[in-house]
């Protein structure tokens, strides 16, 4: 394999063990013990940010190895995908939610409305959905390690969180569980949670679409790239 190549996966890796790693408990509280929690974050973000631009800087350097040519109609559904990535993006970081940072008590306070009955996570499900519409658009090696992995993380990390939240909220967790899914849909379609009219604002929808076509026009002058008209 080439070394750029290499060089993704490792960085990929990195990426990926950094957030499970750092993440884990019992590191955390070792970590924390010795530098307080002060002292944490900084290096939390030292070490995964610089994971993460090492991935970027490979993925831009990294030839291209075709797998297999992204046929019109996985690009087609890249396009939706990412539509739904928009939507949920807009929505997780507008609606209290108990499982983002430092919102545990206003979202447990309002309980699950909105977005959160469509899965509690979707702020992660956003970047799983954007991550995974990249890998159906993009039929190379790279691409497959560089948007696989954001996928990977995002997925596995919803499920992470869960254990951690479970582990400190106790039975409030589980009964917030219990009324919401971790998969898009699951609560809904199971009878668990039923969505009432408005609980979806409309501003929340109208920004999700301005901020879906932005995107799309800013990709070709930033990413070098045309979307559309595919």
């Amino acid at each position: 394999m080439n070394a750029l190549l290499l060089s993704l996966a490792a960085a990929s890796l990195l990426f990926i063990a950094t957030h499970i790693f750092l993440a884990h408990p019992p590191v955390r509280k070792r970590i924390t013990g010795a530098t307080g929690e002060i002292g944490f974050l900084p290096l939390y973000s030292l070490i995964s940010g610089g994971a993460l631009a090492w991935m970027i800087w490979s993925y831009i350097n990294a030839p291209i190895v075709d797998v297999w040519y992204p046929i019109t109609a996985f690009r087609h559904a890249s396009l939706t995908l990412m539509l739904f990535a928009c939507f949920l993006l807009v929505c997780g970081y507008t609606t209290p939610n108990p499982g983002a940072f430092g919102m545990e008590k206003r979202g447990m306070r309002s309980g699950p409305r909105g977005v959160l009955k469509i899965t509690r996570h979707p702020v992660m499900w956003g970047v799983a959905f954007w991550a995974l519409s990249h890998v159906l658009a993009n039929g190379h090696v790279a691409g497959y390690l560089f948007f696989g992995t954001f996928a990977v993380l995002a997925i596995g990390g919803a499920a992470h969180i869960d254990h951690k939240k479970r582990d400190r909220l106790g039975e409030a967790w589980e009964t917030f569980m219990a009324e919401t899914s971790h998969v898009p849909l699951g609560a809904l379609l199971a009878g668990r949670t039923r969505m009432a009219p408005g609980e979806i604002k409309w501003w929340q929808t109208g920004l999700s679409i301005v901020l879906y076509v932005g995107l799309i026009v800013a990709h070709e002058p930033v990413f070098g790239l045309v979307v559309w008209p595919l």
